[in-house]
């Protein structure tokens, strides 16, 4: 009853904080961050520890699955080379780098490669939100929360090898063994109970079923992973992409989509408010004092690991160098290097735990308020390209409700006449904004720009027949994935434009 009254308070603070927020234009997250430092010190609260079980078996899955969910198949395929070259070996690269660097302050290298891997995992959130608010580019947005999706579940396995080496019951080769059979088997049970629901949701057509349902994925798919000893983090971010993109297209009604995203929604605000305010409260800030040159040195090697996996990868994919500034600045920790941090009972406990919560606090506060400013110069909005997106927006939505219109009336659900009738006026709406969209598009750069979002939408229609005519046997597989790779190279050209 305690805790609930606890919980409760730091939701209405972090609604306070919200709103205040949007009038002095400061990120959400970091507010939350700060206030709960305030309040820690204050010690107005007694400490709700973010424990390891408290976070993966609670707050983990609903955040990963909601993101899972809203994610594209196609432009994670499309960004494929980016994303798995600096979540796989680029994580594996960044953390060797920035265990060196840690171990030069006197740590023995296995425990300073045990931090390095405990703070690896970035945290998006705050990222995304600015990228939202200011327009970023799509693939952009796309690199850095697959990034970021992927890396959760591989660092937490190479944590867990590292920790199991530390005690002497992993030897190296055991532990190169165990992260292929962890991250694929978590693939595998993710698609599986995926797909599984998704042939489910598809004769189920009552909207508060098809949600409980998705919260059942969400949750049981990394309970039962992690019952079979595989990464529960990569199968509910597998679920999640299943259900997302191809349960919600073609299983759900519009009104199940509607209610899906904004159910998630919530929770995943409700979720994140609360884990931003409690890595707040949790922080050590006295022991932080004790270990400052400690926390300078991590701070150095984990921003030196980054830096070398970042700018040779995304300059070898020919992305401009803004772009690779934000990827860089922008790989923020949060959540789970505090959850691993709070868990960890070895050696050098305080020196390790002052660590990760010193690179959390930095690059929460620090690289979050500055990205902020430098992303602002980057993705400078134009007030046309945004009147061009509400337009869209609008044309979007009208158009969903006249296909939910039509379902309706088609069961019996609504009136045929009444239906009728409304779709009449919502077509002349959606008339008069069809007339205000060519007129934005005067404008050569949106014009431009639309120009190529055309040809992607092409290319990936030219990606998906030729995928067809291969396994139709109609033409080899040397020759379908030789011209597959040349349209994905004219999408990334698309993708990224000129400098």
């Amino acid at each position: 009853m305690e805790l609930l009254a606890e919980l409760l308070s730091l939701l209405l603070i972090a609604i306070l904080i919200a709103t205040g927020v949007k009038y002095v234009r400061f990120p959400y997250t970091i507010a939350l961050v700060l206030v709960g430092i305030a309040v820690g010190l204050s010690g107005l609260f007694p400490p709700i520890q973010l424990t390891e079980e408290l976070v993966f078996t609670l707050i983990l899955p609903p955040l990963l699955f909601e993101g899972a969910l809203a994610m594209d198949i196609g432009e994670l395929r499309r960004n494929a080379k980016p994303i798995l070259a600096l979540a796989t070996l680029g994580l594996l690269i960044s953390i060797l780098v920035a265990g060196y660097i840690a171990s030069l302050s006197g740590i023995p290298i296995l425990l300073a490669l045990i931090f390095a891997a405990m703070v690896s995992p970035t945290d998006p959130v705050s990222v995304l939100a600015t990228f939202k608010k200011l327009g970023a580019p799509k693939r952009l947005t796309t690199i850095m929360e697959g990034e970021s999706i992927i890396n959760d579940g591989t660092a937490v396995v190479i944590y867990s090898i590292l920790l199991g080496m530390l005690a002497g019951s992993t030897s190296v080769w055991q532990g190169i063994a165990e992260f292929f059979f962890v991250c694929i088997g978590g693939a595998v049970v993710g698609f599986l109970l995926g797909y599984s629901a998704y042939r489910l949701l598809a004769h189920i057509d009552d909207a508060l079923i098809e949600v409980t349902l998705t919260v059942i994925l969400a949750f049981g798919t990394f309970l039962i992973a992690e019952a079979f000893g595989v990464s529960g983090v990569i199968a509910v971010v597998t679920a999640g992409l299943i259900v997302g993109n191809y349960g919600a297209e073609f299983s759900m009604s519009p009104t199940t989509r509607i209610t899906l995203v904004n159910f998630w929604s919530a929770v995943v605000f409700i979720v994140n408010s609360l884990v931003f305010i409690l890595i707040g409260l949790d922080t050590p800030v006295y022991r932080l004092s004790e270990h400052a040159d400690l926390i300078a040195i991590a701070i150095l090697a984990v921003l030196a690991g980054r830096a070398v996996v970042v700018y040779p990868i995304l300059s070898a994919l020919r992305m401009r160098l803004s772009w690779q500034n934000v990827v860089f600045w922008g790989g923020l920790h949060g959540t789970i290097p505090v959850a691993l941090a709070l868990s960890y009972n070895g050696p050098m406990r305080d020196e390790i735990v002052s660590m990760v919560f010193g690179v959390v606090i930095f690059s929460l506060v620090v690289q979050g308020l500055s990205l902020d400013v430098y992303a602002r110069r980057v993705f400078r909005r134009d007030e046309s390209k945004a009147e061009y997106e509400e337009l869209r927006a609008r044309l979007f939505s009208i158009r969903r409700a006249v296909e939910e219109l039509n379902r309706m009336a088609s069961k019996g659900e609504v009136d045929h006449e009444i239906a009728s009738h409304v779709i009449d006026e919502l077509e002349k709406v959606e008339q008069r904004l069809k007339a205000k969209v060519s007129e934005v598009l005067s404008r050569e750069d949106i014009r431009e720009e639309e120009y190529r979002k055309v040809w992607r939408e092409v290319l990936e229609v030219e990606r998906s027949a030729v995928s067809e005519l291969v396994r139709k046997g109609i033409i080899s597989e040397e020759i379908g994935e030789k011209v597959i790779r040349e349209i994905d190279e004219e999408l990334v050209g698309i993708e990224d434009g000129k400098d």
